[in-house]
């Protein structure tokens, strides 16, 4: 009996030793399964953060190649404007210079035409009309003779380089209509004329008192 039960316990003790080895061996292997587990689990969370990063480099890239794109028809519809700016300009600076030919035509063309005159004719854009009076109160009258008196006229501002033809009338505010000769000239130059008056009230001052004056037009050339 002794001998049996030492046999047992001797079977029993092995089967311990064993299942103990067995336990340890099945914790190692779960212990690896653990580490393996936890290592390819950390493998796919880097992966995963490298996809993810890799969508957001994706994202930007393809932002930077629609802003790019942007620019570049951007810049297209620039140079287009630029071209018809370009355009419009070349049409624009035509039309100034069609405007210059056109003005400088037309001030050639002046209403004033000289047919004949005092002196040879010149350029018809030479022509030119200038107007004045002796001014009411101001004119210098001389007397002449027992009934008459004459003003010198200044048209030198005019700037006649050939006798003009000059028209005259007589302007003031009572008895000028009784007068003789206001609209016969003497002497005319490209500085001056001369008019007399046949008029006895007139004299000693009288015409001025009733604002006598010659207003006068003059037509001749400047150059």
């Amino acid at each position: 009996w002794y001998q049996r039960r030492v046999r047992e316990a001797v079977v029993s003790t092995q089967s311990t030793g064993e299942l103990r080895e067995l336990l340890m061996a099945s914790m190692q292997n779960t212990i690896s399964l653990t580490a393996l587990v936890e290592h390819q689990t950390q493998k796919i969370s880097d992966i995963t953060d490298f996809v993810d990063e890799a969508k957001e480099e994706i994202r930007d890239l393809k932002s930077k190649m629609d802003t790019l794109a942007g620019k570049d028809e951007a810049q297209k519809e620039i140079e287009e404007l630029e071209s018809k700016l370009a355009a419009s300009e070349d049409k624009l600076v035509k039309q100034i210079e069609a405007l210059k030919e056109s003005f400088t035509e037309k001030s050639h063309k002046k209403d004033v035409m000289i047919v004949s005159g005092e002196e040879e004719l010149r350029e018809a854009s030479c022509a030119k009309v200038c107007a004045g009076t002796s001014v009411r109160g101001s004119t210098n009258w001389v007397d002449y003779s027992s009934n008459g008196i004459y003003t010198d006229v200044d048209i030198s501002m005019c700037g006649f380089v050939t006798v003009p033809t000059v028209t005259t009338s007589l302007e003031g505010t009572t008895s000028h209509w009784s007068t003789t000769g206001s609209s016969e000239i003497y002497d005319t130059t490209t500085d001056i004329f001369r008019i007399y008056l046949v008029a006895p009230g007139g004299r000693s001052g009288g015409a001025n008192s009733m604002s006598w004056n010659v207003e006068w037009i003059a037509v001749g050339y400047a150059c």
